[in-house]
């Protein structure tokens, strides 16, 4: 398309401010070359025009944790195929996103290199680096460690040849983990300060961030102390350690929660939404029969036994408290003035690529204002992997990834899952 322009009802641009009403955005090169604020006329003369003039234009969401080759249940890949991949895109885009982080999917490469290009604005860490039997050695299936998933780094050359080497296959990021118990509760090997150091210095001397993922409240002052950029996932074990949470605030880290997991997992599981008519997941029948097969061994699990296969070997009593404890411990995080970013950690149980929507009315209980869900949902996610310079917000210069939804998102979040368009460096991905 040549030069267009998109007429908004009202725009909320991403960077925090308040909302614009009757703005108009001028696209050019697949990028916003000027923005017209209060119904202005200037841009009246472009013939192409899109008419979002009763919706709400917002920056395409950016999910800063997801696995784009997972597709929902619980295990890692359930049901892929290469139809399934490309619905798994097609959903993700339906639910508003416009990029992702996927923080660990086997052949990541060899994936997007088969998907239209228009479509394939992914940015990836391709392996987690850890230490020798480090996390997930507990549950991933070494098969995945062949693949690429994970590496390995027992001494500083092994750290070094690591971080070159992703760097020189294009990752966004650097992925790592401080984790020193199993899901079980067993003690397991983790990094060293001093490795962990190195390993943050290396990445950072290539411009690359460092993504951490943790869930045991007594990591994350190893992560905040040690150079990390973010942490990925809030603690489930119970309350953060308020001098552990004001570190990694001085520290400047983004604390990517990944909230909806848990909080979807539960209810999905809780109340049997596999065998509800009225919900139809965009999944094969694979993933819908290990979706059953996962809800009928909850619900048959005696109360003081961990779930079948499920990663995290807690009884079935205690899983439940699970998302309480993780929104308090972000409301504290939120309340202390730190910085938080949206990211689903989907596809697995039942958070799924079209889900992002909860994830951000899940930021907004733990504190944040609806704009301010929207800021950690947009441009500060994509501070995450350092791409806030071009993606993650409605201003001049950067990329034309704009999301229109129907209803007003400043009083109702849930609005944001009405999509009516998604566009993509000005490219029309989706249309309700």
């Amino acid at each position: 398309m040549n030069d267009y322009v998109i007429k908004c009802g009202t725009l909320i641009d991403g960077t925090g401010r308040p909302p614009v009403k009757n703005a108009k955005i001028l696209v050019r090169n697949g990028r916003i070359a000027r923005i017209e604020d209060n119904g202005g006329t200037d841009l009246d003369e472009y013939a192409d025009m899109i008419d979002a003039s009763g919706k709400t234009v917002l920056p395409g969401l950016i999910d800063a944790h997801k696995h784009v080759i997972n597709c929902g249940g619980s295990g890692i890949g359930v049901g892929l195929n290469m139809s399934q991949m490309k619905e798994n895109i097609y959903q993700i885009y339906k639910g508003g996103v416009t990029s992702v982080l996927d923080l660990g999917s086997a052949n990541i490469l060899k994936t997007i290199a088969r998907l239209p290009r228009k479509q394939s604005k992914i940015f990836y860490a391709i392996s987690i680096l850890t230490c020798p039997n480090g996390y997930p050695a507990e549950y991933m299936d070494r098969k995945f460690y062949k693949m690429g998933s994970v590496i390995e780094c027992g001494t500083e050359k092994d750290i070094k040849k690591a971080v070159k080497k992703l760097y020189k296959w294009g990752v966004a990021c650097i992925k790592t983990a401080v984790v020193t118990r199993t899901f079980d509760g067993r003690p397991q090997v983790c990094w060293t300060d001093k490795q962990l150091q190195m390993l943050t210095d290396e990445a950072h001397s290539y411009g690359l961030k460092v993504c951490a993922h943790i869930t045991y409240t007594q990591d994350y002052a190893q992560a905040a102390r040690c150079g990390v950029d973010s942490i990925h996932h809030a603690a489930f074990d119970g309350k953060m350690n308020e001098k552990d949470l004001d570190d990694m605030i001085r520290n400047g880290i983004i604390f990517v929660p990944t909230l909806s997991l848990g909080d979807l997992m539960i209810a999905g599981l809780k109340e049997r939404w596999i065998y509800n008519s009225n919900y139809k997941p965009a999944v094969n029948n694979v993933i819908k029969e290990n979706m059953r097969v996962f809800t009928d061994a909850f619900h048959s699990c005696p109360d003081d036994k961990p779930v079948g296969d499920l990663f995290i070997k807690l009884p079935k009593a205690e899983l439940g408290k699970i998302p309480q404890v993780q929104l308090d411990n972000v409301r504290e995080y939120i309340k202390r003035g730190g910085t938080v970013a949206m990211g689903t950690d989907s596809a697995l149980g039942f958070s799924l690529h079209t889900t992002p929507v909860r994830e951000i009315e899940l930021l907004a209980a733990a504190g944040l204002s609806n704009i301010d869900a929207i800021k950690a949902s947009t441009l500060t996610a994509a501070a995450v992997f350092g791409k806030d310079y071009e993606i993650g917000s409605i201003e001049t210069g950067k990329f034309a990834d704009i999301l229109v939804v129907d209803g007003n998102v400043e009083k109702d979040l849930s609005a944001i899952g009405n999509t009516q368009m998604v566009l993509i460096n000005g490219n029309m991905v989706y249309q309700q």
